[in-house]
């Protein structure tokens, strides 16, 4: 029998399974496909880790800006925005948005000025070892590898409980059965399999997105946006939101969702800053892609957590006292609303059992997509960082290969076992989601200096986080004593306030340290030059030629003594700077010619313009302006805001339909050619 807390589960355990297992695995049969077709006509060698780990460097931007969306549309994304608007009106789904694009927006910087001055890495932890040595290399690793595994367990706790809940599957089969189908297309694919499922993934997700949102919106037990307006205002009447201006649902006028805010953005900063699969997508991105890719994704992404959060948490309110209300008769429990069964509840009440499927496969979708890039960091970081570094420096692509194989496995293996032992710990999704902040951000603001300011020291770079970290503990720790009132505890170590102070800490102390060990104890400014150190991975290649396409690597004694957007002539072609009028005979070929580094330095100026705009915007004058006035929506601005977020996913849809095929259509023209039998298998367009 159900608990007081629990409802009886409207599908069969048959469509969690099915959901899982056969989509899953019909994903990766697909994705083997293609992977086969990629390689027969497009010349696209998975087996070699280069292409395996950055999809040979070519992505363009349609796929970029997919990966994108794909890694950062969470299934915590689309079940905790419900609940935060929920709990605090239609500020916390904003914020929730909100606190996503920024970071995307400032990571276009950083991805544009790695392509341009450490070309040939395949992970950020690559960087670090090369600039600052071997113990900064272990500092960043294990706060990399945590941060993936965080992310991880958050993903699986989120979507093991929706499915639970909607087919009555036990969670602990859930999170194991996950990955499956996620492992077999990521090992035998890589990055450029993980990028085509992240379209198709995508794809799913924004239809799911408008299906669910429209079918709540067009219900006849919620009515018209009018009859939601006043509905709402009732619901404030009994059940004000404390804090809040008038305790209405309907204004940005609440202290605690700019709290949430300020603590998600700054978690999520650190959770991109520090997951190598970002990085990597920026290193596997055309030169001319990165910029566009990433800042198409971030501002497409904010209409996924801004309309189904805002539609299914407004609609939770308005439906709780319905007799199909799934929890109807009671308060739903501070479970329910830590597991994020808002949406699903939500989609259950106006579509019955076709949106608990429909539910059922956006949450499978969202987190098998994102896992799949979380997968191929972590087993690029072992494979490359730990066992071709330290174990085996000579070892050859296949060899790297076969072990990143198995750490792709292995951790998923350890993910799905660390979250079942939280699980039965009693963390929830939402205490994983205040949490991780603490955990993300002492590394933040270092890892990026290293390739943006030449002046950061060693010591900066090594201590800071460390400090960072210890402090942001520290900090965590003694808050939840005070607001818990005494007691340390999960529930008091999960409030919102005590996460809140523990990450400002984890983020505010590095970002200080960092600049004062640098100017107290500063070092010679870094050479970019010497990134070039870093090298391709060549089955063929021995530890003194390694090589691709004939481009060999070696430093230089040359620099900008710091990040500048101005005329870097170490990093353009010699004849660039060769003003003599005779060309040097052993010359080095460097990686981008003279256009291509001007074209990237152009970019991130306006990276950098883009990433300030953003957070002007979207953080500053659009909620504040709000927020100050004391502004509750009228009926007519109410249903504005409802409406533009459905069209914004629209828009998202849109491109991302049409941007990627229309990117790859020589690809795509080569694949149809070689299956028709139009061209031999030696044949194709080269992007």
């Amino acid at each position: 029998m159900a608990s007081s807390d629990t409802i009886v589960p409207p599908l069969s355990q048959g469509w969690g399974y099915g959901v899982i297992l056969g989509i899953g695995i019909a994903f990766a049969v697909a994705m083997m496909g293609i992977t086969h077709l990629l390689r027969k006509y497009g010349h696209e060698d998975n087996s070699s880790f280069e292409t395996y780990t950055t999809a040979g460097r070519s992505v363009g931007v349609g796929l970029t800006a997919t990966a994108v969306i794909s890694s950062w549309a969470w299934s915590t994304a689309l079940l905790s925005s419900g609940v935060v608007t929920y709990s605090y009106g239609v500020g916390g789904a904003y914020w929730f948005g909100a606190g996503c694009v920024v970071q995307i927006c400032v990571f276009s910087l950083i991805a544009i000025q790695s392509k341009l001055k450490t070309p040939h890495a395949h992970t950020a932890l690559e960087v670090v070892k090369v600039r600052y040595g071997p113990v900064a290399h272990a500092v960043y690793m294990v706060l990399c590898l945590i941060n993936n595994l965080i992310a991880v367990v958050n993903m699986l706790l989120g979507a093991s409980a929706s499915i639970s809940t909607l087919t009555g599957m036990h969670v602990v089969a859930s999170i194991f059965l996950l990955p499956l189908g996620v492992c077999l297309y990521t090992v035998s694919g890589g990055l450029r399999a993980t990028f085509v499922t992240d379209w198709a993934h995508t794809v799913a997700l924004f239809l799911i997105v408008l299906y669910l949102s429209l079918k709540v919106l067009s219900s006849p037990l919620i009515g018209s946006l009018h009859d939601l307006y006043r509905t709402l205002q009732h619901v404030a009447q009994h059940t004000p939101v404390a804090g809040n201006w008038r305790g209405s649902y309907l204004t940005m006028t609440s202290p605690s969702a700019v709290e949430f805010g300020i603590l998600h953005t700054l978690g999520n900063f650190g959770l991109v800053i520090m997951d190598s699969s970002y990085w990597q997508k920026a290193y596997s991105a055309d030169h001319a892609a990165a910029v566009p890719g990433y800042l198409t994704g971030g501002v497409l992404y904010f209409g996924l957590p801004w309309c189904l959060g805002t539609v299914s948490g407004v609609a939770a309110l308005a439906l709780q006292s319905h007799p199909q209300w799934p929890a109807f008769g009671r308060a739903l429990s501070e479970t329910e609303q830590n597991a994020g069964l808002i949406l699903p509840y939500a989609a259950l009440t106006v579509a019955g059992s076709a949106g608990a499927v429909a539910v059922v496969i956006v949450v499978f979708m969202a987190v098998t997509s994102t896992m799949s890039a979380e997968l191929i960091a972590v087993s690029s970081i072992v494979s490359s960082d730990i066992y071709h570094t330290y174990i085996k420096p000579h070892a050859t692509g296949h060899e790297v290969m076969r072990v990143s194989h198995a750490a792709c496995v292995a951790f998923a293996l350890v993910g799905c076992a660390v979250s079942v032992g939280v699980y039965y710990a009693g963390v929830s999704l939402n205490w994983t989601l205040y949490f991780l902040g603490v955990i993300t951000c002492p590394g933040m603001v270092t890892l990026p200096l290293t390739v943006l300011w030449s002046r950061q020291s060693k010591l900066a770079a090594i201590l800071s986080p460390l400090l960072g970290l210890a402090g942001g503990l520290a900090t965590w720790i003694a808050t939840a004593w005070h607001y818990g009132k005494g007691v340390i505890s999960v529930e008091t170590t999960g409030l919102l306030m005590p996460c809140l102070w523990g990450t400002v800490a984890s983020a505010g102390i590095p970002i200080v340290s960092t600049v004062l060990l640098s100017v107290l104890v500063p070092s010679k400014p870094f050479s970019w030059k010497t990134f070039q150190d870093i090298r391709l991975v060549d089955d063929a290649a021995t530890d003194s030629e390694r090589s691709w396409d004939g481009l060999d690597e070696k430093a230089s004694d040359t620099s900008p003594s710091s990040f500048e957007f101005s005329h870097d002539a170490d990093l353009e072609h010699p004849s660039a700077a060769n003003t003599s009028g005779t060309e040097t005979a052993d010359a080095e070929e460097p990686w981008f010619t003279p256009e291509q580094v001007r074209h990237m330095k152009r970019s991130s100026l306006f990276a950098a313009l883009a990433g300030l705009f953003a957070f002007l915007v979207m953080w500053i004058i659009w909620p504040f302006s709000m927020y100050g006035t004391r502004f509750e929506f009228d009926p007519k601005f109410f249903a504005g805001w409802i409406v533009v977020s459905v069209i914004w996913v629209f828009v998202g849809l849109f491109v991302i339909l049409v941007l990627p095929p229309l990117d790859g259509r020589r690809q795509i023209l080569t694949i149809v050619r070689g299956i028709l039998g139009r061209t031999s298998s030696k044949g194709g367009v080269r992007r």
